[in-house]
C-alpha cells in the first residue's frame, strides 16, 4: 500500500502559508499584527518540521529565560516570527507564527524602561567615583 500521508502535510503547510500570507499584507497596508497558534491546530511534527523548512531562517534570533525558555526567529521572510516557549521542566506550552514588526515579547516594557532612565545617571563614571 502506498503511503499518501506527505500529502496531508503539503496542503496543511500551504494552507498555513497563505495564512500568513495573508496576515503579512494586513499588517504591510494596515499594520495589524496576527498570529498563529500552531499548537492549537492538529499538526504533526513532520507537518511542524516542512513548515519550519518551507519558512526558513532569517538573521534574528532571542532567545529568553522567563519562567522557562523562549526562542524565537526571525524566519526567511521578514516580519514573519517563530516562537515557541517552554515551561521550566523544558515542555513546550506555545509554539507560535507571528507576523508583526518585532514580537510582543522582546519589546521593552515602559516601566523597566524609566528604572532603567533612572538607573543610567548611576553607571558614568562620576557616580561610580563617588560611590
Amino acid at each position: 500500500m502506498t503511503d499518501f500521508s506527505f500529502l496531508a502535510d503539503d496542503v496543511l503547510v500551504d494552507a498555513l502559508i497563505m495564512e500568513v500570507s495573508g496576515l503579512l499584507r494586513q499588517l504591510i497596508e494596515h499594520g495589524q499584527s496576527g498570529t498563529i497558534d500552531l499548537l492549537g491546530l492538529p499538526l504533526s511534527a513532520s507537518c511542524l518540521a516542512a513548515l519550519d523548512q518551507r519558512l526558513g531562517q532569517g538573521e534574528v534570533k532571542v532567545h529568553l529565560d522567563i519562567a522557562g525558555r523562549s526562542k524565537i526567529h526571525e524566519t526567511g521572510f521578514p516580519g514573519v516570527w517563530w516562537t515557541s516557549h517552554s515551561d521550566e521542566a523544558g515542555r513546550v506550552v506555545a509554539m507560535l507564527i507571528e507576523v508583526t514588526s518585532v514580537p510582543d515579547i522582546v519589546r521593552a516594557d515602559i516601566e523597566d524602561m524609566r528604572l532603567a532612565y533612572r538607573r543610567l545617571p548611576d553607571c558614568t563614571s562620576v557616580a561610580r567615583r563617588s560611590a
